[in-house]
């Protein structure tokens, strides 16, 4: 029965964490992540256009870019949208 009871409080914690950031999504937008990447050879900079909805996901996308010749990792960079992207 207390086993039951510490689960139930356990998901009632991740449910509210999961009802705070529906409520922050809501009022700031869902976060997303972009590489900007230069083209090798100019000063030409300019966004990926892949758009990212986590961290880790432009993480590997920018390991993908260190193995290119065609272009240069130069930062990742976080934005608020209300449009859903990727769903």
């Amino acid at each position: 029965m207390k086993r039951e009871m510490n689960e139930q409080s356990n998901n009632m914690e991740t449910n509210n964490k999961t009802i705070i950031q529906s409520v922050i999504d809501f009022i700031f937008g869902h976060k997303y992540y972009i590489n900007i990447v230069n083209t090798r050879g100019t000063t030409k900079c300019e966004a990926s256009s892949f758009i990212f909805r986590s961290r880790e996901e432009a993480k590997a996308h920018r390991n993908i870019l260190a193995q290119t010749r065609t272009y240069i990792h130069v930062e990742t960079v976080s934005f608020r949208s209300y449009r859903e992207y990727g769903k």
